[in-house]
């Protein structure tokens, strides 16, 4: 069991592991909104396409952060854009959950720098058994 759960702390350490989920629940999100609104709330104008659409990218972009870590800058910008989008064409970002999951997981996807990537005096948190680095 702890094997597993050491592959899943790499894998979360090797890429912008919040980024990518939040991305992905904002175009979840939006799509659900369209899908699961009931009756005056259900909107079938312009709304629902933009929905699905704007969702879609930010799934993409999601996915693209979780398992393309070196594409996160673009995939980081195509979910600010598609989150403040979704403002106008997504009725209201998804009352604003959606819009505001896009915005900060596409912050988080450019702020995000790999291990290796440190500029130089940045310190980073060791662990017990790693010792100094």
């Amino acid at each position: 069991m702890s094997g597993g759960f050491t592959r899943f702390t790499r894998f979360r350490r090797s890429c912008p592991f919040v980024a990518g989920v939040l991305t992905t629940a904002a175009g979840l999100e939006l799509v659900v909104v369209v899908g699961t609104a009931p009756g005056a709330l259900r909107f079938a104008g312009a709304g629902a396409p933009g929905s699905w659409l704007l969702g879609g990218v930010l799934v993409v972009a999601g996915a693209t952060l979780l398992f393309d870590p070196a594409r996160r800058h673009f995939a980081g910008v195509a979910a600010l854009v598609a989150g403040l989008l979704s403002l106008v064409g997504a009725n209201l970002g998804g009352f604003l959950v959606g819009f505001l999951l896009a915005v900060v997981g596409g912050a988080l996807a450019l702020a995000w720098v790999p291990d290796g990537d440190a500029p130089r005096g940045a310190h980073r948190l060791e662990s017990p058994a790693e010792g100094p680095a």
